[in-house]
């Protein structure tokens, strides 16, 4: 099918836009390690189920070592490290401004490439900074956070971009990290991007529920299970991030690395912030002023160029 990797890479975006603003109102409601568990429990049964019906098996029981490690790792770097400073990036600054910081995360993977010995061109380092100069724009035009929750006080406020910065790195890592687990291994066959999603889910659960008994909040989830609100908007979250979201966009990657498009899938996949836009407005007020958007487009702008001429 013509276009498809590109066609994925945008319902990815599309599916992140409501899972973020989904996980956000959770994230308020409860907190962000239970609206962060909640999702991996709720997400792990099901991407089993459907890669039952549609793989055949929950697992890929064919698998090398090797690309179970390296789904592995992006599991911990995506969905432990990085997830665990977006939930509270969400819950502090909301969605609107998180998916803003959130969008450097591919200006990220060309600087992770970069350390890999694939040094980047003097286009690819412009992108990267028109990109961090719309991010910046973002951050210094006002408060949109306060309109998200007015009781967010200016060291929340540095912590919640502090833990953006985590996400896009960690989702920036997992990305570069799915890419041999869905590659050819020598006679193994790659293992299918929603295989590799259970993979890298599977081991998030693992280390997530570690991560909860050391903070004495082993069944911290239960917060969104009595609250109707952090449980609606969780479920919600749910079915659009981790089910739809990451599946798409390890569909995305994979067609992506076949086709030799692998900059043009990431950097539609990053145009996340320009849904979110009227998303933010209409939930919660969110204005929508030149500075903000004009530091939305160059931060994606930033992005998709850099993405492209590399």
């Amino acid at each position: 099918m013509p276009y498809l990797g590109e066609i994925t890479s945008l319902l990815a975006a599309m599916c992140w836009t409501v899972s973020s603003t989904a996980f956000a109102v959770a994230s308020r409601a409860a907190s962000p390690l239970a609206a962060n568990q909640f999702r991996l429990y709720a997400s792990l049964p099901l991407l089993a189920g459907l890669a039952v019906a549609l793989l055949g098996a929950p697992w890929p029981a064919g698998a090398s070592w090797a690309q179970l490690a390296s789904a592995s790792a992006s599991g911990l770097c995506g969905l432990v490290l990085g997830d665990i400073g977006y939930f509270y990036a969400l819950a502090k600054i909301g969605p609107r401004l998180c998916s803003v910081i959130m969008v450097s995360w591919p200006a990220c993977v060309v600087l992770i490439e970069a350390g890999m010995g694939r040094a980047p061109s003097v286009a690819v380092l412009g992108g990267i900074a028109l990109t961090m100069a719309g991010v910046v724009l973002v951050l210094l035009r006002g408060r949109d956070d306060a309109q998200w929750d007015p009781r967010v006080t200016p060291r929340q406020r540095t912590l919640g971009v502090l833990g953006a910065v985590l996400g896009s790195v960690g989702q920036a890592a997992g990305f570069v990290l799915a890419g041999p687990a869905m590659a050819v291994d020598g006679d193994v066959a790659a293992i299918e991007p929603l295989h590799c999603t259970v993979v890298r889910m599977a081991t998030a659960v693992v280390v997530m529920q570690g991560v909860a008994f050391s903070q004495g909040q082993g069944f911290a989830m239960r917060d969104v299970l009595v609250r109707p609100a952090a449980l609606r908007s969780a479920l919600l979250g749910a079915a659009f991030g981790p089910i739809g979201g990451v599946w798409l966009s390890m569909f995305a990657r994979q067609h992506a690395e076949r086709s030799g498009h692998v900059g043009l899938s990431a950097a539609l996949m990053a145009t996340t912030p320009l849904f979110m836009m009227p998303v933010a407005w209409k939930l919660y007020g969110a204005p929508i002023g030149w500075c903000g958007a004009l530091g939305t487009l160059l931060a994606v702008g930033g992005v998709t160029w850099c993405l492209l001429v590399r």
